[in-house]
């Protein structure tokens, strides 16, 4: 035993020495040769370097420059860089592996081949690549440095690693599009990629962000911020629309934070200028937006100095809400409009319902279109309920073009409060108080001035309108109303009055077919039930008054007076023989009781005859006629 223990001390003795030996002598000018001939003995590779740099004090550290290190079997092929050091683990190496606790290596111009020229069974703790120049087909960059925790040779294409990442270069092209200035820290560890900060240049602006690649294919964006760029149509912009795409269709992408800062865009739809946007919670699936189960409500805002979409410019921007699968609530919303107008709300928005705490517009100029007016009033009649807290329209014009009903509105004011104008899929004033007025309008070709309504609910639950007042060119027209809203049978009661009023106006508003020019003073009082078509025809009681001024009837030469009269409410049969036929016509007086309505004998004089016209109606059966009683 004492022998086993001399020889183990006289072998550890000289192992000792013989180490120290050969760190001496790679501290003098035979390190080098020694160095070469190590690596041409221990490895299938023959090493040169222009010199070695080592120092006693860092035992396990050499530095050679301009080393270039050929395969034996391959001489042609070989690595040069301008500068390299390695910092040995003796400890770690024992197992079989080499290890190397550092390298630096400098200059390297780097492909898909470089581990293959290294041993197989390398690992590097740390690896530092300076100055690094890469060139291939999707990614190409110069001047990089690059940092890497953790490496092991593998058969993986760049090796594998645990740890850090870390990546600068001035330039890096990437599919086509050329970034500046790109700095990654990020860390690879259990199968997910943690990029803890990113930051480049683009020609889409700057961009910084962070995020988590998980192994089932999901990226988390834990933020991401675009700034100070201007984006126009471009073939960039097209590639890197197409990646998007491509990454969108591979990936579930969760954006906890974006950020846009100073922000322009003119493309083809849509021109924005300076935009700031700030985005939380986004879920995108094959690049839409998907809910996922009890997802927070994703939170918006934004605001631009100029945003210009179809007719629409708005500019002074601002906005913020928040969206969910069921919900939009908007917290604030203005902007002005078209350089002359103002709008702004709150509110919010579900599946069923609208309910908006204020809006408030003043000096709107809107057109609708018919396709633009349907597709509003389609989802107007989707919401069950809709809900005005406070509602001010002031100085705004409206002008709807359509061929069959065109109207316009100047000058239009709206001032509620409390309004509900939909309830249980009706509309209706069913709570609150509302004023309109406007400066002028024309309502399908009759121009009117100075409309006027008051409308309020009562605490009984009682819809008044008082008045109703329209002005016409030479006449005027007033009604007031009441229905009493939470009776189930909706029992009403209206008074109209009005002088010289246009004979036209119950063709061109109310769609009676009554060929009639002139005017009309009149008188009426109704009252009814409208809880349905039915109710309101069993229960309408009251009477009519009119007298008629100036008044014409359209009709054909060969008709006589009597023919033209009895069909007074048959569509007219227009052509170029249609003569408008001076007449003079009596006191009009209608009588209704619960649906049945009766016309008094009412004389009607004509160049071509005399007629005295009486007719009864019943609303129920649907049954009624015009009689002429005058002698022929």
């Amino acid at each position: 035993m004492r022998l086993l223990a001399k020889l183990f001390a006289s072998l550890l003795i000289v192992l000792v020495v013989t180490l120290a030996t050969f760190l001496t002598v790679l501290s003098t000018n035979f390190g080098l040769p020694m160095v070469k001939q190590a690596v041409r003995l221990l490895t299938p590779y023959e090493l040169s370097a222009t010199s070695l740099e080592y120092s006693l004090l860092a035992p396990f550290t050499l530095a050679l420059s301009d080393p270039q290190l050929t395969h034996n079997s391959e001489p042609h092929k070989h690595r040069t860089v301008h500068f390299m050091s390695l910092r040995l683990s003796p400890l770690a190496s024992l197992s079989g592996e080499i290890t190397l606790r550092s390298v630096v290596v400098r200059g390297l111009e780097m492909d898909e081949s470089v581990k293959s020229s290294l041993p197989s069974s390398l690992s590097i703790d740390h690896l530092a690549l300076d100055d690094v120049t890469y060139h291939s087909d999707t990614i190409s960059f110069a001047h990089a440095d690059i940092q890497i925790s953790d490496w092991h040779n593998s058969h993986s294409r760049w090796g594998s690693w645990q740890g850090k990442f870390q990546l600068s270069a001035p330039k890096i092209m990437v599919d086509g599009q050329i970034l500046t200035n790109l700095l990654l820290d990020s860390e690879y560890r259990d199968d997910a990629w943690e990029i803890w900060g990113l930051s480049l240049s683009s020609p889409f602006g700057s961009v910084t962000g962070s995020a988590t690649l998980q192994p089932d294919n999901q990226w988390v964006i834990h933020q991401l911020t675009l700034s100070d760029t201007r984006i126009e149509p471009s073939e960039p912009l097209q590639r890197l629309k197409t990646q998007w795409d491509t990454l969108s269709r591979n990936y579930s992408i969760h954006i906890k934070r974006l950020d846009l800062l100073d922000v322009s865009a003119a493309l083809n739809d849509i021109t924005v200028e300076h935009l700031n946007l700030s985005v939380q919670s986004v879920n995108l699936q094959n690049g839409e937006l998907v809910w996922a189960q009890n997802a927070a409500a994703s939170l918006l805002s934004f605001n631009a100095s100029l945003f210009n979409v179809d007719q629409w410019l708005l500019t002074d921007l601002l906005a913020e809400l928040s969206l969910s699968p069921t919900r939009i609530n908007v917290s604030a919303f203005s902007s002005k409009v078209n350089d002359e107008g103002f709008v702004s709300f709150s509110g919010a928005m579900d599946t069923s319902s609208l309910k908006l705490n204020t809006l408030t517009a003043n000096g709107l100029d809107i057109e609708l279109n018919t396709a633009t007016f349907d597709t509003l009033h389609q989802k107007w009649a989707a919401f069950n309920t809709v809900e005005l807290g406070r509602l001010s329209i002031r100085h705004t014009n409206i002008t709807l073009p359509d061929p069959s009903f065109p109207m316009q509105i100047i000058g239009l004011n709206l001032r509620g409060r409390d309004l509900i104008p939909r309830q249980n899929a009706q509309d209706g004033m069913w709570q609150g108080t509302l004023t309109a007025s406007a400066a002028a309008a024309s309502i399908n070709r009759i121009p009117v001035t100075s409309p006027y309504a008051n409308m309020r609910v009562d605490e009984v639950g009682d819809w008044h309108l008082d008045p109703l007042s329209v002005s016409f060119s030479q006449g005027q027209l007033s009604v007031k109303a009441r229905i009493q809203l939470l009776n189930p049978s909706h029992p009403w009661t209206t008074e109209i009055s009005g002088i010289r009023i246009p004979n036209s106006l119950y063709q061109r508003w109310l769609g009676v077919t009554l060929p009639l020019s002139g005017e009309h003073d009149v008188d009426i009082r109704l009252s009814g039930l409208g809880a349905d078509d039915d109710s309101f025809a069993y229960s309408l009681s009251g009477d009519a008054v009119a007298t008629l001024h100036q008044t014409e009837i359209e009709t054909h030469p060969a008709q006589s007076l009597a023919q033209s009269l009895l069909a007074l409410f048959v569509p007219l049969n227009r052509n170029s023989d249609s003569i408008q036929l001076p007449i003079n016509v009596g006191k009009v007086m209608l009588s209704a009781d619960r649906g049945r309505i009766k016309l008094a004998p009412v004389s009607v004089d004509a160049r071509n005859g005399k007629a005295l016209l009486s007719g009864s109606w019943d609303l129920v059966t649907k049954e009624g006629s015009l009689t002429n009683t005058s002698p022929r």
